[in-house]
Parts: C-alpha cells; structure tokens; sequence
C-alpha cells in the first residue's frame, strides 16, 4: 500500500467567532460575553463545514464567545481544543465594556477612532491596548505557529481585530509603516465564524493567504 506523502507546511485555518449576546442587545462586548442564539447556530454550521476539512488541532481565545465556538467544532470534529494566552481581542478601556452603542462614550469612542486610530499607539483615554499592542501580540502568535504547529492544519478560533492583524502581518512581515497597515487593516472583513486560509511554506519562508472571510456557511 502506498503511503499518504507527509505534509510539508503549515495551514492555518483563521475563524472569527459567533455573533455574542452583547451584539444581540446592541452593546459592546466584553472579554465575558458568551454566544447568542444566533451565535450558537453559526458556531453548529461552522462546525459542520469544518468536518470536511483535515483538521490536526483547535487553538481557541480563552475570551468566552471564541472558546464557545472553538468548543463546538471541537466535539464535532472529535479534535481536541487548546486555548493559548494572547489571541484575544484588542482590550478595551474598561469603561467601554458593556456600553450600549446609543450611549455617549461608546459615539465619543467612535468619534475618537475617526481622529486618532491610524495613529497605532493611540488609546481612548489613555486605557486599554493600543493598536500596535494587538500587533505585538499577533506577532508572536504567527511564530508560534511556525515554530510548534510547522506541518499540521491548524483551526484557530479568535476575534476580528485579531486576525486581521495576523493576516496583515502574514503577507507584509515587518515591511510596512503604520499609515500602510492602518489603511490595509481597516479595508479588511471578518463576519462572524468566517474562515480565512493561510499556508506557510518554510522552504520559501513565505505565507500565501488562500482565501478570505468564507462564511457561505451561514447563509
């Protein structure tokens, strides 16, 4: 019997997670907001689609509504789901949690966005993480991934400002400067539960980016 040939590079399967119940009742959200029912039914379709792919091991956010996710393709797929320190969201100035996004600090925090959020150091008053903070954190993940995950399918479950960090750094590495980024970042996409593929191929040293935000399977 001829043996499967051994895989030779990285894929990494990048996943937003589930709508939350704080998007539900229109609010922000918090490291601690779990899954809505429409949330729920997206993580149960995603799972499903990702049945169909070969899948070696599930690397959740430890924030609520992506281990939630993260959890149900995991028993779906029988794989089992690892969470990992830094692939969450950006962190907010404390007071923004929970915010309603009729209230006034959530329409000063936008208004404050639109002034100051290509300048990648910025935080709303002064607290929670900046933009380059996120950057940092992503970094260090994609090395991760490189160094420990190198020939395996790799499902990872975070959060939109995440990933779009990650793949952003993927395809430029450390050659861009921050107006570049800044107008790359905010042109990018990520729906609730789509998936984005990336390869890593070591011989080049090289990420290719395979597709991007596939969520058909949640319409």
């Amino acid at each position: 019997m001829q043996q499967a040939e051994e895989q030779d590079h990285l894929i990494v399967y990048l996943v937003r997670h589930g709508r939350s119940t704080a998007r539900d009742s229109d609010k922000r959200q918090s490291p601690d907001s779990p899954l809505g029912e429409e949330g729920l039914k997206q993580a149960k379709a995603l799972a499903k689609r990702m049945a169909k792919e070969k899948i070696d091991v599930v690397i959740s956010s430890k924030w609520d509504r992506a281990f939630q996710t993260a959890e149900t393709v995991s028993k779906e797929i029988r794989i089992k789901l690892e969470t990992i320190e830094g692939i969450h969201e950006k962190e907010q100035n404390p007071d923004l949690y929970g915010a309603d996004l009729a209230s006034e600090i959530h329409q000063r925090y936008m208004d404050e966005v639109k002034k100051f959020g290509g300048n990648l150091d910025w935080r709303f008053d002064g607290q929670g993480e900046s933009l380059r903070d996120l950057i940092k954190r992503a970094a260090k993940f994609k090395d991760h991934l490189i160094s420990k995950h190198k020939k395996e399918n790799v499902l990872v479950v975070s959060h939109g400002l995440f990933i779009r960090a990650f793949v952003i750094l993927a395809l430029l590495g450390d050659r861009y400067d921050d107006k570049t980024f800044y107008r790359v970042f905010t042109s990018l996409s990520c729906a609730n539960t789509g998936i984005s593929l990336l390869e890593f191929l070591p011989e080049k040293k090289h990420w290719e980016l395979r597709y991007l935000n596939d969520h058909l399977h949640i319409k």
